[in-house]
């Protein structure tokens, strides 16, 4: 499995590093998705992970200590590091300079999570899941929007075409009534007193 090799490759590079630092390797976890296969290997030390990720390339790269689970960049940007930091980087043909990079960074997490109580992880990571939070709430928003705007479009239709109760229905369906303009309302008062 050539995700499973090519990763074992850049183990190899990360190892001395993890080792003097405690951490032992723990498991592979292998599995497919529409992408293709992929492998995970994790290290750890009593309460910390060390999680990496690997499918054609390096996808998941994650510090976990206890509950708290913070990605590579994220925890680096809040460390003060996003200018020193040198993953991810572009794609090379050398698949172990991705590795390197890696190295280079984790001394940037020396005090912090090897051998530190991770309280700047902590903090990172409920910085983390606060801002996917926000992101998905906006993101669903939108779709909501999206999905009231079309039943407004069709309500719009339906009133073009006289049909007033179907008009109203599709209206009172419209979950962020925000989205009605002053048209939308003198529309739904005119079927009103249509049916």
């Amino acid at each position: 499995m050539q995700p499973l090799t090519d990763l074992t490759k850049g183990l190899e590079v990360l190892e001395p590093f993890l080792t003097q630092c405690g951490f032992r390797f723990d498991n592979f976890e292998n599995g497919s998705g529409s992408g293709g296969q992929f492998t995970v290997a994790t290290y750890i030390n009593v309460h910390k992970k060390f999680i990496i990720g690997y499918r054609y390339s390096i996808g998941e790269l994650d510090y976990q200590f206890d509950k708290f689970k913070v990605g590579h960049t994220f925890y680096l940007d809040h460390l003060g590091c996003a200018d020193k930091k040198q993953f991810p980087d572009f794609q090379s043909d050398d698949k172990l300079i991705a590795f390197k990079h890696i190295l280079h960074d984790l001394y940037f997490l020396v005090d912090d999570f090897f051998v530190g109580n991770c309280s700047e992880l902590i903090e990172a990571s409920k910085r983390q899941h606060k801002f996917i939070k926000e992101h998905n709430e906006k993101a669903q928003e939108e779709c909501n929007n999206q999905s009231d705007k079309i039943i407004i479009d069709r309500a719009r239709q339906k009133f073009k075409d006289k049909d007033y109760k179907k008009t109203l229905e599709l209206y009172l369906t419209v979950e962020h009534k925000k989205l009605l303009s002053e048209v939308d309302k003198k529309t739904i008062a005119y079927c009103e007193r249509q049916i």
